[in-house]
């Protein structure tokens, strides 16, 4: 090697680690190498990654960047990730100030063969018109009618089957993975009008759930990999890429055959007399015409919107009242409350149908308080077992409490509600005394 050569290889090296220098004295969180960033550790703790993120957000203060892909030139371009939970924070990015941050053709990427130009993967006029389209078909009174027609029927002659079964036999369910099964087949009754039937008894397997999963997955693991790298592996088709390809194959099948057939209902509509207020009937009977692929799109981002965030919700909230059992006396109450206004005394009736949107108007002064938060699957699903709680000390608190001094008969007939009770596993970070605790689920 020639003094030349020698220097300026010499002066590559030392411009490049002056550069590495100056940009790792604003990164906080993970450790980030030359060349690699921080792509070791995320590949360490790929198989713990929420925990990882988690680890580095409370060692961080909640807001840290970091650079996955340390290059000059690169890094700048999709290199740099910061990632943050403060609340502040969340707010202004996705509402005070949501126009100043598109998603940006790295995301659109990583999203596109899922997604296509939905509203989670578009910006600008095609995000703003599936926006205004979507709020106005969703503050109708019909579409509130249809969630509700599809949440009661799927609590009714479901949900608390599977947990009434369970308790019978005396099993454990995965309460997690139950409203996981819920929220999808809700969700997709709202989205195209086709109930897939997986919070069933004998929790079935749908092979549309199983694609749409596999899918998700494979596609959140392209955040993992620079863009080069898993452009590499899809056109190689190796790894996840191929599990990917696959599963678009079959939703792609499931919903053309959905698509196809609510055409030929749409045209007969006046004789069958089906309402099909679901919100892919409510695109196509717009003027503007669709193609299939975006309907499909559309579809899909609803059901994304609507399943995982619910269903891990409320597995948490349920959590949530094992630790704070006077929180459970108070919504029990409450709801006791409603129904013995709306349906009367006698229990037995209060079992007919599930609690619905007007009857929660019955309380006055009922106040909600709605606050951003993240929330995570839980790592072991959320076991519990399914046991009988007795209603009658509740209702009796609250007859006498409206109607001091008055003598009479309280409760008629069956005076039980569906409850669960936390077993102590299956929930990462919990302790053993949450143990026991009583949670009411569902139905009182």
């Amino acid at each position: 090697m020639d003094t030349s050569t020698a220097l300026l290889l010499f002066a590559a090296v030392t411009a490049y680690l002056l550069w590495f220098t100056f940009i790792s004295r604003s990164l906080k969180g993970p450790r980030v190498y030359p060349l690699l960033g921080s792509l070791p550790g995320l590949i360490e703790n790929c198989d713990r990654l929420h925990d990882w993120i988690y680890d580095n957000l409370r060692a961080c203060g909640g807001t840290y960047q970091t650079c996955i892909c340390a290059v000059p030139f690169l890094a700048k371009k999709q290199g740099l990730v910061t990632v943050t939970c403060d609340p502040r924070n969340i707010e202004h990015l996705l509402k005070t100030r949501f126009d100043n941050y598109p998603k940006g053709p790295t995301w659109q990427a990583v999203f596109h063969d899922l997604l296509g130009e939905g509203i989670f993967n578009s910006d600008g006029d095609t995000w703003l018109f599936q926006r205004k389209t979507a709020a106005l078909e969703f503050t109708t009174r019909t579409l509130r009618q249809a969630m509700a027609r599809w949440v009661s029927r799927a609590i009714k002659l479901r949900f608390c089957p599977v947990l009434e079964t369970a308790q019978l036999k005396g099993e454990q369910v995965d309460l997690q993975d139950l409203l996981l099964r819920l929220t999808f087949d809700n969700i997709c009754g709202l989205a195209f009008g086709k109930d897939p039937q997986t919070c069933a008894p004998g929790l079935p397997d749908s092979s549309f759930a199983s694609a749409f999963d596999r899918a998700t997955e494979a596609t959140l693991q392209r955040f993992i990999l620079p863009e080069v790298l898993w452009k590499l592996k899809k056109w190689l088709r190796v790894g996840l890429e191929v599990s990917l390809n696959r599963s678009l194959t079959q939703l792609d099948d499931y919903l053309t055959s959905v698509i196809d057939a609510r055409k030929q209902e749409l045209l007969n509509q006046q004789k069958d007399g089906n309402p099909h207020d679901d919100l892919l009937s409510r695109f196509m009977k717009k003027k503007e015409s669709y193609s299939d692929t975006f309907l499909q799109h559309v579809a899909l981002n609803f059901i994304l919107a609507g399943r995982d965030t619910s269903s891990v919700a409320l597995s948490w909230f349920f959590w949530l009242l094992t630790q704070n059992p006077s929180v459970e006396e108070k919504i029990l109450h409450e709801i006791s409350t409603v129904l013995i206004k709306t349906r009367g005394e006698d229990v037995t009736k209060w079992v007919d149908e599930p609690l619905g949107f007007e009857e929660v108007d019955v309380v006055q002064g009922h106040k909600v308080e709605q606050k951003m938060s993240l929330t995570l699957f839980m790592k072991h699903g959320l076991k519990v077992n399914v046991h009988k709680r007795d209603l009658e000390g509740t209702v009796a608190g609250i007859i006498k409490k409206g109607k001091e001094g008055e003598s009479r008969r309280l409760l008629h007939g069956n005076n039980e509600a569906i409850a669960v009770r936390y077993t102590g596993g299956g929930c990462n970070g919990v302790s053993e005394s949450a143990a026991g605790k009583g949670v009411v689920v569902g139905v009182v």
